[in-house]
């Protein structure tokens, strides 16, 4: 059996949305895994997408896929991967768009995309749904503040502060991406309309990625 990063074998790491794939090991792969260090920072605020590594699959282009635990490191722009979270060492793959991470409700996928406007993002993005007709993806941002000095001496300096936010991107029939916020009009200024459609926003609206999701599978099931 092919394997893309294992060679030996960790204990099960169980998944609830995919099953038969191997676990992840790096202990004898073929393909080169930097190691993470942790590097102390004076920024308050933490760099990752996610609060704790979470379970997942990582999908190569031939097929072949393996669980393992990851988090995406926003200001780095990696995806830092272990084999199970007790685990101390963090294992950065090659950085190549053959790689998949896919985590429940999402996958982040590298990749260029040019958006209307804004021209190319570049990197890691999460890929939230994708058809022949639409794809819709979030860019996550880091942005710092910062710090300021005590202005007496009874105050206290302030320290520099990261902070992590997400953009939302649109493609409609293969067409630049456009930036979207998660309300009803921008979806509706994007898609084609139709009197389905506006009964659908009489029904419902727009407030969370789950909202978005359903809207798009609407649109896809009855275009």
């Amino acid at each position: 059996m092919k394997k893309i990063i294992i060679l030996a074998i960790f204990g099960f790491i169980g998944l609830t949305f995919q099953a038969q794939v191997n676990d992840f090991n790096p202990g004898n792969s073929p393909l080169q895994l930097q190691t993470k260090v942790a590097v102390n920072t004076d920024l308050e605020g933490s760099p990752y997408f996610e609060d704790q590594f979470l379970p997942g699959i990582i999908e190569e282009a031939n097929g072949n896929s393996q669980n393992a635990y990851f988090r995406y490191n926003v200001r780095n722009d990696e995806v830092e991967v272990k084999a199970a979270p007790s685990q101390t060492k963090v294992f950065i793959l090659p950085r190549q768009e053959k790689f998949v991470y896919k985590l429940k409700g999402y996958s982040y996928e590298l990749g260029s995309y040019n958006v209307l406007d804004q021209g190319l993002i570049k990197g890691f993005v999460a890929n939230y749904y994708g058809s022949e007709n639409l794809k819709f993806i979030g860019k996550p941002f880091a942005k710092i503040s910062e710090g300021q000095l005590a202005k007496t001496a009874y105050e206290k300096a302030t320290p520099a502060a990261l902070y992590i936010g997400i953009k939302y991107y649109l493609s409609v029939n293969g067409e630049e991406f456009q930036e979207v916020k998660l309300r009803d009009k921008d979806f509706k200024n994007l898609l084609d309309d139709s009197s389905k459609l506006s009964k659908y926003f009489k029904e419902h609206k727009v407030k969370e990625i789950e909202d978005v999701v359903k809207l798009l599978e609407f649109y896809d099931s009855n275009k």
